[in-house]
């Protein structure tokens, strides 16, 4: 049998990490990226490797390197000769109050929220088969207000739905394009149970997400072959109170 083909960026932990052992549980061969992350990554490798009977080629790239999108295509393309499936799931989000982000903050951010995405869809627009998929992160941050810490990850992370909608046509029919905008589905370890609570408060289904709700969507959108150019928002209904 032909196993397909799944490239997960940021996959080392995570949610990027429980993407990934979703596509080895179901049997695809899979490019794991990460940024700094190598024990994680290599014991990731190993386990799906072994429990799924599956390849797996770990690639190490920092994505502030505008080049990094192009050689993570190409070392998927080199060990596999296919690709299925494009994952973009590496993001930065920094808290800075707005007084205090810098001009480095914002092109870290930029470049790994926004550049990086748009590149690596551009190299994998060129190898993937015909039917393939792309999904990028977006986040529901991006239609909120009232977190002005936050104003770098929003920003690029609303830009990163408007890339979906744009390059989803461009694509088309060959390659679907969608976007997924998870809610809280891992809290920051420094989150106070007050501030979980409160955030709760505006959540519909009045729980945080996990990881397999994202896990979800995303293998809704692989499998879904007339959705592109779509934003599947995975927040528990916390959009329809903001």
């Amino acid at each position: 049998m032909l196993r397909r083909v799944a490239l997960v960026t940021g996959s080392a932990r995570r949610v990027g990490a429980a993407i990934a052992r979703s596509f080895a549980e179901r049997g695809y061969h899979l490019v794991l990226h990460h940024g700094n992350s190598p024990d994680d990554a290599a014991t990731l490798a190993r386990e799906l490797e072994q429990a799924h009977g599956v390849r797996v080629l770990v690639v190490q790239e920092d994505l502030q390197d505008s080049s990094a999108p192009a050689r993570i295509v190409q070392a998927a393309v080199a060990a596999f000769d296919a690709l299925d499936v494009v994952v973009s799931s590496a993001s930065v989000m920094e808290f800075r109050d707005f007084e205090s982000v810098t001009p480095d903050e914002w092109a870290r951010t930029e470049a790994i929220n926004l550049r990086a995405p748009f590149f690596l869809m551009q190299a994998a627009a060129r190898a993937l088969n015909d039917g393939g998929c792309i999904i990028q992160m977006a986040d529901h941050l991006a239609d909120e207000t009232g977190f002005p810490q936050l104003i770098p990850h929003q920003v690029t992370k609303a830009a990163v739905h408007q890339l979906v909608r744009t390059v989803a046509e461009h694509l088309a029919p060959r390659i679907r394009v969608n976007a997924i905008a998870p809610g809280l589905v891992l809290a920051p370890e420094d989150m106070t149970e007050a501030a979980r609570e409160k955030f709760l408060r505006d959540v519909p289904l009045a729980r945080t997400g996990t990881p397999l709700d994202v896990v979800g969507a995303v293998h809704y959108l692989v499998d879904a072959p007339y959705i592109t150019g779509t934003l599947l928002r995975v927040d528990g209904g916390r959009h329809l109170r903001r």
